[in-house]
């Protein structure tokens, strides 16, 4: 009885520790919720591919817990880019905003309703409205609530919000919000350095930890507020003209031979 005891015993906990580790391998942190964060901040797409091309590479060599500091870091390059602050009402930031609004007689128009941790409920202007402030402008409309209201704003702000911050940071925030981010980078095998960086621009490089170059990314006046780039755009239309005069000129000679052998 006491040997069906143990062996009872044994099975249960086996069994329990089978459940405990499926249960951990089930939350495990992954490449894709390193990307989910990433993007929450605004960082583009080429970036993340090239994440994921380097985790993919060799997965065994970033698991979980490097996974885990990525987005540790992730978060506190985001808190580098904007912070809760102590209440200053500024008036002149609610005229600056009317100024740039297409219907001044509304305000509001658009915009967003939040509820804080602290139960108040409030509301902000819209995600268009924000971008097109200056950097002063979002760091004084920001600072206008209560410090509750402040991190709702926060937890709330879009990618492009996000993305629209980073352009306008001054340079020496620049490069502490890099540093961070390059210590993101690396745990999935990525070295981030500065390319070029002003207080309206940045130019990040991305190479893998053979050295090799695998993206360059600009956060500047080139790049749109939607994050699309419009050099790239630029390049298509350049492709699709390119195309249409050799298609003009390929018509043009097939022309001239039917006319010659007529």
């Amino acid at each position: 009885m006491l040997k069906r005891s143990i062996t009872g015993l044994l099975c249960t906990a086996a069994a329990a520790a089978g459940m405990l580790t499926f249960s951990m391998s089930a939350y495990a942190t992954t490449a894709d919720d390193v990307a989910a964060v990433a993007r929450s901040y605004g960082y583009s797409e080429e970036d993340i591919q090239a994440g994921y091309n380097e985790y993919y590479s060799h997965p065994e060599d970033h698991p979980s817990e490097r996974l885990d500091k990525a987005i540790a870091k992730l978060h506190e390059a985001g808190s580098q880019i904007i912070t809760t602050g102590p209440q200053v009402p500024n008036n002149t930031v609610t005229t600056t905003v009317q100024a740039v609004e297409p219907e001044p007689e509304t305000p509001q128009s658009g915009g967003i309703t939040l509820t804080a941790s602290d139960g108040t409920t409030f509301t902000r202007i819209s995600k268009e409205e924000f971008i097109k402030l200056s950097y002063d402008e979002k760091m004084a409309y920001v600072s206008s609530f209560t410090p509750a209201q402040q991190q709702a704003i926060i937890d709330n702000l879009s990618p492009e919000e996000y993305r629209s911050l980073m352009k306008q940071t001054p340079s020496q925030q620049k490069l502490q919000i890099v540093g961070t981010l390059s210590e993101a980078a690396e745990e999935i095998g990525l070295n981030v350095t500065v390319d070029e960086i002003t207080d309206d621009s940045l130019t990040l490089a991305m190479r893998n930890d053979r050295g090799e170059l695998v993206n360059v990314s600009t956060a500047g006046a080139s790049v749109e507020d939607t994050g699309y780039d419009r050099r790239g755009l630029i390049a298509i239309a350049g492709i699709l003209l390119s195309l249409g005069i050799s298609a003009a000129v390929l018509l043009m000679r097939r022309f001239k031979i039917s006319r010659s052998e007529n």
